[in-house]
C-alpha cells in the first residue's frame, strides 16, 4: 500500500518533466490516481464499531434525568442494557 503511493508520487514527478504541450498525459495520470484512491477506499470499508451492551439513551444507568428529577429509561426499561 505505501509503495503504491510512492510510485504515484514518482510517476507524477516524471510526467511533470515532460514537454509542456503534452498536458493530456498529466490529466490522465491525475484522473487515474483519483480513481485508484476511490477504489481503495471502497475496498477498505468503514471501521467496525465496538460492541457495547449499554443503553445509548441512559449510558447503562437505567435512569434518565437532570439530577433533581430522575425517571426510569424508556429505551431499556431500567436495565441499562440494550
Amino acid at each position: 500500500m505505501r509503495w503504491l503511493i510512492v510510485f504515484v508520487v514518482v510517476a507524477i514527478g516524471c510526467v511533470a518533466s515532460l514537454p509542456p504541450d503534452d498536458v493530456t498525459v498529466s490529466a490522465d495520470l491525475a484522473a487515474e490516481a483519483a480513481r485508484m484512491v476511490v477504489k481503495m477506499r471502497s475496498e477498505i470499508g468503514p471501521a467496525p464499531k465496538p460492541v457495547d451492551e449499554r443503553c445509548s439513551n441512559c449510558n447503562g444507568t437505567g435512569k434518565i434525568g437532570d439530577g433533581r428529577i430522575v425517571m426510569q429509561c424508556p429505551e431499556c426499561g431500567g436495565t441499562g442494557k440494550r
